[in-house]
């Protein structure tokens, strides 16, 4: 009988800690994705409060509309056609075909589904319609038209632009994109993926700008490197096939190295450093993690760790084979080197007014956290200086005492040499008046170096002229 009662003990603590961990995991769940559970575009709340409530309006950081309500409760956009355009896939459509949008994203504020009793109560008073809130959002409309403008003419890709001080997200540019006063047109050519932000839910490989992971792993993990060299002769090779480079660069430091973007240098470091501590710095940069922002979905970039052989090791150090990264997270990684080394989540949210006039809160954005050594993230910067003013990004330099930091990369795409490499730059204006962080992807755009730099040059002189 004792054993008995022991046993009956047993199991109700089991059954308790299992109704617990329940517990726990529900709440876990409804902190984390109890706002992507209530703007999904299936939550019938959001259809019903669209038949009862006047949606608020969108605006830029300058004021400009960008999608608002008109008399007869009808959603529109704003009337011009290269703004809507510039600016879709970040607002986002009346029907939530763009489920990322703001529209449908940020429901819970534009359909007033944040607001208090009190809020209510007042409305119900006065015989106010009852109306959500109004959105401001962090982009330009003016620089988010000009990279519209400026992208290669029948290219898809994405521009991301970020102020590195205040975290604030300038631009966040798709290409194709659509019209979202015309979505039957959108509809009928869904294989061209305009409804798709490629800014934050495309997935690439990053090519050679994944090199500042590698360099932060091989200063962080290998520090007596100072003396290195390579010879690199445009072919490595390791298991059963090789690195290789379009040409040989000679003997290399390791500043050289990531100026001159040698493949078969960093391919020849990565197996010093191993995927375990290459790994760990990749998922410290934000690979293999879950972004939970708060503003805005982004898909999660990814870096392999576990059945490395040393190819894909050494293919995984210059951003090839596996390794997958969103226009979104390359501007987030230059970010945290102008940052020295601490990351922080974008916001995508300006602010927020309530129908009554009051500010309502801004979601609370997550607490920074330091990836980087100081010292590493300082070093990383000089050498990404480099490239920009004499190796691969040169064209990506600005005049008039603006100094740039970057990393250019071509990307490949297929084993077939015909079918061209995605054309990425990411970097930042180091100076203090002007701090933009800066993703560039052109997909089979070429050279990274000649395609993707070019327009980052132009998109950060234009956000210097603006003064954003």
């Amino acid at each position: 009988m004792r054993v008995i009662r022991r046993r009956i003990r047993l199991l109700v603590m089991m059954l308790l800690c299992m109704f617990a961990l329940m517990i726990a995991y529900f709440c876990y769940s409804v902190y984390f994705y109890g706002g992507r559970w209530v703007s999904n575009v299936h939550n019938p709340r959001i259809a019903d409060g669209k038949q009862k409530v006047i949606m608020g309006t969108v605006t830029d950081r300058d004021g400009t509309v960008l999608a608002y309500t008109d008399e007869v409760g009808e959603r529109q956009y704003n009337s011009n056609l290269q703004t809507r355009m510039a600016v879709c896939q970040v607002v986002g459509d009346d029907g939530g075909k763009v489920s990322t949008g703001v529209d449908t994203f940020h429901a819970q504020y534009l359909l007033g589904f944040k607001a208090s009793v009190f809020e209510r109560i007042s409305d119900a008073i006065t015989g106010t319609p009852q109306r959500g809130d109004d959105v401001q959002l962090t982009i330009s409309e003016r620089l988010s038209r000009y990279i519209s403008e400026q992208f290669p003419e029948g290219k898809r890709g994405a521009v991301v632009v970020l102020n590195y001080k205040t975290q604030e997200i300038l631009a966040m540019v798709s290409l194709p994109q659509f019209d979202p006063t015309d979505m039957d047109d959108a509809l009928s050519d869904e294989e061209a993926g305009a409804l798709v932000n490629r800014a934050t839910q495309g997935l690439y490989p990053p090519g050679s700008t994944f090199k500042i992971v590698t360099l932060a792993s091989v200063l962080t993990n290998l520090p007596d490197l100072e003396d290195f060299s390579f010879d690199c002769t445009g072919y490595y090779a390791v298991g059963n096939y090789a690195v290789t480079d379009a040409s040989a660069h000679g003997m290399q430091t390791l500043s050289q190295a990531f100026r001159n973007s040698c493949n078969t240098t960093f391919a020849a470091l990565s197996q010093e450093l191993g995927y375990e501590m290459l790994g760990e710095t990749a998922q410290r940069l934000g690979f293999n993690q879950n972004f939970l922002f708060k503003d805005l979905i982004v898909y999660n970039s990814s870096y392999p760790i576990d059945n490395l052989s040393a190819e894909d090791l050494a293919w995984s150090s210059v951003g090839q084979g596996r390794v997958l990264a969103t226009p979104m997270h390359m501007a987030i990684i230059a970010s945290t080197i102008a940052n020295g080394g601490v990351m922080y989540e974008p916001r995508l949210l300006k602010s927020i007014t309530t129908v009554q006039g009051g500010e309502r809160a801004l979601p609370r954005a997550q607490e920074p956290q330091r990836v980087l050594a100081q010292s590493v993230a300082e070093r990383i910067e000089e050498e990404m200086v480099r490239v920009v003013t004499s190796g691969t990004g040169t064209r990506a330099a600005l005049s008039n005492g603006y100094v740039v930091a970057g990393k250019t990369g071509s990307a490949e795409v297929s084993d077939d040499k015909s079918v061209a490499a995605h054309a990425w730059f990411v970097g930042y204006i180091t100076n203090d008046n002007a701090p933009y962080a800066i993703s560039v992807l052109v997909e089979n755009g070429g050279s990274g170096g000649s395609v993707a730099a070019p327009l980052a040059r132009k998109v950060l002189q234009k956000a210097i002229n603006i003064g954003l």
